[in-house]
């Protein structure tokens, strides 16, 4: 699917790879087993509705959300694909 920001097309892998890979980061597992990258995932959504919510843009928070939900639509398979896309 492509998402359309300010007049640019992109993948979903694209537009929410800065989130992904910053959860690849916070694992220290690379490539990152799909379960591990979900959960990394909603402890950062955790911590940023918890802790930085009166900070954070409300689309960033959503960016956070949607790479998750993203994540859970792929194969094991796909999210080591993923991984080094992201990180290259």
């Amino acid at each position: 699917m492509m998402i359309n920001y300010q007049g640019e097309d992109f993948t979903e892998t694209e537009f929410y790879g800065r989130e992904i890979l910053e959860a690849i980061q916070l694992t220290n597992k690379f490539p990152t087993p799909k379960k591990v990258l979900i959960e990394m995932l909603e402890e950062m959504l955790e911590e940023i509705i918890h802790e930085q919510f009166d900070f954070i843009d409300k689309e960033e928070l959503n960016h956070y959300i949607h790479a998750k939900k993203y994540v859970q639509t792929l194969t094991e398979e796909e999210v080591k694909n993923l991984c080094v896309e992201v990180k290259d």
